[in-house]
């Protein structure tokens, strides 16, 4: 059996061939992740998609215990057989897609291909909070001794039907939301919690209030589902750079008002949001987007 698939995602104008061979149980589905590579004679590095698809076969578990949420659903799979090492034959994964009403909403900017439209820029939001907490964990002072991390995401592709979703490892644990898209946050109990707020503010000062990281939630340190704000960001246009969950200017200006900083935020040297409306902060700072890796995996 053979199938034609999107060789280059990022234009959506080139096909490959794919011939899967996999009598194990599931459905065989095509995974499609991000490359990243030093540039030459540059600190920066390129981030650009895979240029085929790898295969793997899926199979669904039991939909006991609601993963949906507002803007996707989700569902726990089991990965029976996989090429190469793009997946781990064994492990389970939580594949989401988006949720109908979603679709039809952005079918008014996105004419084709809205699902894949979506969940590349959902998987772009992700990537650059991840990139944003690696510079957070290199530059954060000893006194806070917590690493936080945001799991990687991979595009895939179902063949029976032809949807697009999205692809993570899945969390075992007690799953927890530490704030929100709008700014709303928990009042923290320990330290961990302390930092994973502290890293909002923190993303806010360090882009010069380009950018801001919310709904940081997951399972102890270990994160996923961000929400990456900008304040520039289009709603409902082909402009948008990350996910539909962006309330742009709303969400920074609830945050300045609901945040309250706690002791991470004192040995982070960050400015009182309160009282300060246009510090940068004293870290020298390359353009947000170059920082979140925006520029090199535009869609």
């Amino acid at each position: 059996m053979s199938a034609m698939e999107k060789n280059n995602l990022m234009r959506l104008a080139h096909t490959i061939p794919f011939t899967p061979g996999s009598i194990m149980a599931g459905e065989e589905v095509s995974v499609y992740s991000l490359e990243e590579v030093e540039a030459a004679g540059a600190e920066s590095s390129v981030i650009s998609w895979s240029p085929r698809g790898l295969s793997a076969v899926l199979q669904p578990l039991s939909s006991e215990g609601c993963l949906d949420g507002a803007l996707r659903r989700a569902m726990r799979v089991l990965c029976t057989w996989a090429e190469g090492d793009i997946l781990s034959v064994g492990c389970v994964y939580v594949v989401k897609a988006f949720q109908p009403k979603v679709i039809r909403t952005w079918q008014r900017v996105f004419h084709s291909d809205t699902p894949l439209q979506l969940c590349l820029r959902e998987i772009q939001q992700q990537r650059a909070a991840q990139k944003l907490m690696h510079v957070f964990n290199q530059v954060k002072p000893e006194n806070v001794p917590l690493s936080p991390r945001f799991l990687d995401v991979s595009l895939l592709h179902c063949h029976s039907d032809g949807q697009w979703l999205t692809i993570e490892r899945n969390m075992l644990g007690d799953f927890r939301k530490y704030n929100n898209n709008t700014g709303e946050e928990i009042t923290p109990c320990c330290g961990m919690e302390e930092t994973l707020l502290a890293f909002s503010h923190w993303t806010y000062q360090y882009s010069c209030r380009e950018l801001l990281v919310l709904d940081i939630q997951g399972v102890g340190s270990e994160l996923t589902d961000p929400s990456v704000i900008r304040a520039d960001d289009k709603s409902l246009t082909g402009d948008m750079v990350f996910g539909p969950a962006n309330l742009g200017d709303t969400a920074i200006q609830s945050f300045v008002l609901k945040h309250t900083c706690n002791s991470c935020c004192k040995n982070l040297g960050l400015s009182d949001l309160k009282r300060s409306t246009d510090s940068c902060g004293k870290t020298e700072h390359r353009s947000s987007e170059e920082e979140s890796g925006v520029i090199v995996t535009r869609v």
